[in-house]
């Protein structure tokens, strides 16, 4: 039987195949931020019983997720207020740039249809196109709820980082109207199992 590295270092690899494309982040956060988003998003993909092929789209979809705030200038970024209604707007367009990056880059498949979607919501609420329920793919709704996770769970340079416990309040919440119940649930399972090590302490990170 062949013996993987562990999800990890793979994750890490595949994350430097991304850079060799030519699509840098801005600082050592972002780059943070997208390997724990990968790296949830992998262990709700098994939670999920999902195949070895499709643990390395999630993995890639994680990585690269955020790879259109490469467009939106470190002053909206890293702002230390609520953003006002223009820089939201500003904000919104970074899957679809994201998309054209990696449209350049060469690359389109099911990682890059995550990238586009992951902030589609099931209730039609989310951006950019208002998809609703199973016209979602199933990896953007994962990394959908991978990120959310992790962005309560972390520092913004507007406000302190939610508790685990309040994160998992407001994920319980979103199931099912916005967010998807079975990614939701394999992700608990996953934080219960402590599949992998798991931070526990606040962590800065971007706005959405």
């Amino acid at each position: 039987m062949p013996v993987h590295p562990p999800v990890q270092q793979q994750i890490k690899g595949w994350f430097d195949a991304v850079l060799a494309l030519g699509l840098k982040v801005k600082d050592r956060e972002a780059r943070a931020h997208n390997l724990r988003v990968a790296r949830l998003c992998v262990h709700i993909g098994r939670q999920m019983s999902m195949s070895a092929y499709e643990l390395r789209v999630l993995a890639r979809a994680g990585l690269m997720h955020d790879i259109g705030k490469l467009a939106i200038p470190d002053e909206v970024l890293g702002k230390h207020a609520a953003l006002d209604e223009s820089e939201w707007n500003l904000m919104r367009t970074h899957p679809e740039m994201g998309l054209n990056l990696l449209d350049r880059a060469g690359q389109s498949s099911r990682e890059t249809l995550a990238v586009l979607y992951h902030h589609e919501r099931l209730d039609g609420s989310g951006y950019p196109y208002g998809l609703k329920a199973e016209a979602i793919p199933i990896e953007a709704r994962i990394v959908a709820v991978a990120d959310t996770y992790d962005a309560l769970t972390s520092d913004r340079p507007y406000r302190k980082a939610c508790t685990h416990a309040e994160a998992r309040r407001v994920l319980t919440e979103e199931a099912g109207p916005r967010l998807d119940s079975r990614a939701v649930s394999a992700l608990f399972m996953a934080l219960d199992d402590r599949f992998g090590t798991f931070e526990v302490a606040p962590r800065p990170a971007l706005a959405f």
